[in-house]
């Protein structure tokens, strides 16, 4: 990495805490990008505005962030007519799944596994099978290469075992040599760490498959989620069933990168489960903006020289041997100025996740999981790099990275209670416009009001909402005497 990238890197983490503008971010749950909602604005008597919800612009991907994987995603980008982020994450979590046999990492809590979880949404048509194919084409040629030895080996040992006397040394059977699946259940990643190697990944152009598959049922999601989590903080998989027996297996590698379409990511991000849990704040997540118009011209990765250079180390990282399973790897550590960057990093961190009003508030269980997804996506880099220590460039790069995603999953989520707070009031204020007079009590908006509004705790937060934005006051009558004020009863400023 030359010194001018390095330099663009730097301290682009506290950049995005302390200087990120205000305000961009969407409403939980939704497409970030889509503002036909989102920039509904009410205006009040001195044109004042409730509710107005600037549209998430995702922000700019880092792609010399990369470091030795970022010529492949210019390229890949550029080829295939797709935005850096679809290729930048398919390139990383590929090689986090190849780097995560070779060497574990040293973050600030100890030890931990190379592998990473990354999540990309994207249309249909935005290149989500371009970017995974050419990515894991090496992943996928091994795998079938392999796949054909196995079936000799197999065959020689099933002769083996029919021709075995009493008395003979029992053949070994050989081990699965499947690297990738593109769906799996809990049972299913058991059996193939009992059977075949012990560093393996789930990856998918469809993820929507995966979610509303069997192990993403109501009845397994608990116990599904909670052994990918289990996987990405130890690598440990442990089980007792009274038919199967007792299943305990140490320092497993698991590296996942679903790729989904928004409407099911929003079902996901949604859940209540999964959040409640920590299961999204393992991810490290991108969701760019719609792609342009892709013009009628053929994408053919074999021929580009950075994609070529990419899967030959791929190659050359998977053609290792692996023993039985990942106990023994060398360990990846920071040098002092490195060391120094990651301290930094977390105690911005836990500043603005942890201060009311930080930055990072809103996404509290990310920011408190970042400086560990910083060291092991530097760690990814580095040996992916085949260098011998984590170096201040590169952890400045891993830093850009998961600050982008950090970005996002701002955008994503946004200020949830200030934003559901101003529909509540938006939807209130349409209501009570359509009553006589446009009057309302208290009683008359939990009886009859809008559905999402029959609790007190949200009528009266939309109610002083409204009141703030001088859109609705406490209802007035006239009388002889003179006028007074009725009592739990609302109306509309007449031109609100």
């Amino acid at each position: 990495m030359s010194r001018a990238t390095a330099r663009r890197l730097e301290d682009r983490a506290e950049e995005f805490v302390h200087n990120s503008p205000r305000g961009e971010r969407g409403e939980l749950g939704e497409n970030p990008h889509d503002s036909s909602e989102n920039a509904g604005r009410i205006r009040g008597e001195k044109g004042r505005i409730l509710g107005e919800i600037a549209p998430f612009s995702p922000p700019e991907y880092p792609i010399d962030a990369l470091g030795p994987l970022a010529d492949a995603c210019r390229s890949i980008a550029e080829g295939g007519q797709l935005d850096p982020a679809m290729a930048g994450q398919s390139l990383l979590s590929v090689a986090a799944l190849v780097c995560q046999q070779c060497a574990d990492v040293e973050t600030l809590a100890g030890i931990k596994p190379l592998s990473l979880y990354l999540l990309t949404v994207g249309e249909s048509g935005d290149g989500k099978s371009t970017a995974e194919g050419a990515a894991l084409a090496p992943v996928r040629e091994f795998q079938r290469e392999a796949a054909r030895r196995y079936r000799d080996e197999l065959d020689r040992f099933d002769s083996a075992m029919a021709t075995r006397k009493k008395g003979d040394a029992k053949p070994e059977r050989p081990r699965e040599p499947y690297v990738i699946s593109a769906d799996g259940t809990v049972e299913g990643i058991r059996r193939g760490y009992v059977e075949g190697r012990p560093s393996q990944g789930v990856f998918t152009s469809e993820a929507a498959t995966m979610l509303s598959g069997y192990g993403m049922s109501i009845d397994n999601r608990a116990k599904t989620a909670a052994c990918f989590n289990g996987m990405w903080d130890s690598g440990e998989l442990s089980v007792s069933r009274s038919l199967a027996g007792r299943i305990q297996l140490y320092d497993r590698r698991l590296s996942l990168h679903w790729l989904i379409q928004p409407d099911a990511a929003t079902e996901a991000m949604n859940d209540p489960l999964l959040s409640g849990i920590g299961f999204w704040p393992r991810f490290l997540v991108a969701w760019p903006a719609p792609s342009a118009p892709r013009k009628a011209r053929p994408f053919e990765p074999e021929k580009i020289p950075a994609v070529g250079a990419f899967w030959a180390r791929c190659s050359a990282i998977l053609s290792d041997p692996v023993g039985e399973d990942c106990g023994s790897l060398r360990v990846l550590v920071t040098s002092p100025e490195a060391h120094a960057f990651a301290r930094k990093f977390f105690e911005i961190m836990e500043e603005s996740s942890k201060i009311q009003g930080g930055k990072l508030e809103t996404v509290k269980p990310f920011a408190l999981r970042a400086t560990e997804q910083l060291l092991r996506v530097g760690g990814v880099l580095a040996c992916f790099g085949g260098m011998a220590e984590i170096d201040l460039p590169t952890i400045k790069g891993a830093a850009a990275l998961v600050s982008y995603s950090l970005e996002t999953w701002r955008g994503i989520f946004g200020a949830r209670q200030e934003v559901a707070a101003r529909s509540d009031a938006r939807v209130l204020l349409d209501w009570m416009k359509k009553q006589a007079h446009g009057r309302a009590t208290e009683t008359a908006m939990l009886r009859i009001g809008p559905k999402t509004m029959r609790s007190r705790s949200k009528r009266d937060t939309a109610l002083s909402s409204l009141q703030s934005a001088g859109l609705v006051r406490h209802a007035i009558e006239f009388t002889a005497s003179g006028e007074r004020t009725l009592p739990n009863t609302w109306e509309v400023v007449a031109d609100a």
